[in-house]
């Protein structure tokens, strides 16, 4: 019989539980940009991916260099078949090959710097799964900023439009004005729609690179912040740059094909074989009958590199060698000049941005306060008082742009350089959040 009792407890205690968990994974994933980075880094699918060829490394390499097993032989004849007079003969033979060359040694060696290989390049996904979450968070933040600013705007322009519907009936401003008050608002709601609808797609590819369900809801808590003086960007040195995990990348695929020209050439010498062996046979010796032999002997096969004499693969290997030499200019080439010109660029726009808020930015506040005074004194009217507003928002958003460009050229440098940057150069002393 059922217990309806307890199965009524069990069911209330399920329902419990389900509404629990429910209701943590509704609860919203506060990050700041820092901890989306920390986040990515544990949580992304393609990173840890990435992670297992150390291991397959480790792998390869203790596998890499070692003989060829020993090979144990047993032979066995008789004439029962035929005359059958009693032959029969064996042999028991152990045979081990030796390299003759650096061959297995050179094996070694490479897989070696395979594992020095594929930690070059999980630390090259770090390093680019690093800007690309920066990039996203800061992107996500300058679109959230501008909808912030577009709300103040349709906030702005809707008290406008009122004030302007309400002198049409007395004749102090016309219906074309009006109209023209309506489509300024109607155009800053088409904004705030596209701009929510990139915000929603930024979002989602953040939600990708930091390893979150998609159906978390994502709460940035990062803001723009101009540093109190300029930022000093350290010069690319030859040191750092043969530091840096595309450049070591290329650099050891380099010193490995050098390694691979000489393994094709060890390998026209073949391993010898070096074969022990005891045999017995028993036979007819006229006259005497029967009689039985006995061997102890020692063979050894030595291949001989005539026809095939590697002269296609340490061909192709020296044209992969050349290759990878140009591909390692190339990248070092890319490195310094990405590395000096984010550097370049993230000075200007610090500067532009400095100028900016503390000769547009400050005037436009200066002017706003005046036009308050003297809406207040009645010097001026509210439809003046509404533009200067506007005016105000309108610098704003010019300068979110330009301190959203500032931290993109800071991300971008770090990335180049491969060096953190420290967090004196994002200590402030003044604070400019949007």
């Amino acid at each position: 019989m059922v217990n309806f009792l307890k199965l009524g407890r069990v069911t209330a205690f399920a329902l419990i539980v389900q509404s629990t968990l429910s209701s943590l994974a509704a609860a919203p994933l506060l990050l700041s940009k820092e901890q989306a980075v920390v986040s990515a880094l544990q949580q992304n699918p393609a990173l840890n991916a990435a992670r297992t060829t150390i291991d397959r490394a480790h792998g390869n390499r203790q596998q890499a260099g070692r003989w060829t097993n020993p090979e144990l032989s047993i032979d066995y004849a008789t004439d029962q078949t035929f005359n059958d007079d009693g032959e029969y003969g064996y042999a028991v033979g152990f045979e081990q090959r030796f390299p003759v060359t650096n061959r297995l040694r050179l094996q070694k060696s490479i897989a070696q710097d395979e594992i020095e290989l594929a930690e070059a390049e999980v630390a090259n996904h770090v390093r680019l799964l690093t800007r690309a979450v920066e990039t996203s968070v800061a992107a996500a933040t300058a679109i959230r900023a501008q909808i912030e600013l577009r709300d103040e705007r349709l906030e702005l322009n809707r008290k406008f439009a009122e004030f302007m519907e309400s002198r049409v009936s007395i004749g102090e401003v016309s219906s074309v004005q009006t109209n023209q008050v309506r489509i300024e608002l109607y155009a800053v709601e088409q904004e705030k729609q596209e701009l929510s609808n990139a915000l929603l797609l930024e979002l989602a590819k953040l939600k990708q690179l930091v390893g979150a369900d998609v159906n978390a809801e994502l709460i940035l808590t990062h803001q723009f912040e101009l540093p109190a003086t300029q930022p000093q960007l350290a010069i690319l040195t030859q040191e750092s740059l043969m530091q840096h995990p595309e450049y070591r990348m290329k650099s050891l695929l380099y010193r490995m094909s050098d390694k691979r020209i000489s393994v094709a050439k060890a390998e026209r010498w073949a391993d010898i074989a070096v074969r022990v062996f005891f045999e017995e046979k028993r036979g007819i010796d006229d006259p005497g009958g029967l009689g039985t032999d006995r061997f102890f002997g020692v063979g050894l096969s030595i291949p001989l590199p005539l026809l095939d004499r590697k002269e296609g693969a340490i061909l192709a290997g020296r044209a992969e060698q050349r290759q990878l030499k140009y591909e390692l200019d190339r990248v070092g080439l890319e490195v310094r000049s990405e590395s000096h010109t984010q550097a370049t660029r993230a000075v200007s726009l610090y500067q532009q941005a400095r100028e900016y808020e503390g000769n547009l930015t400050q005037l436009v506040a200066k002017n706003l306060a005046e036009m308050n005074t003297a809406y207040g004194a009645g010097q001026i009217d509210l439809v003046e008082l509404f533009r200067s507003q506007e005016q105000g928002l309108r610098v704003q958003s010019a300068q979110l742009t330009k301190l959203h460009d500032f931290e993109l050229a800071m991300i971008r440098w770090k990335a180049a350089t491969g060096a953190p940057i420290t967090q004196a150069i994002f200590k402030l002393n003044e604070k400019n959040k949007f």
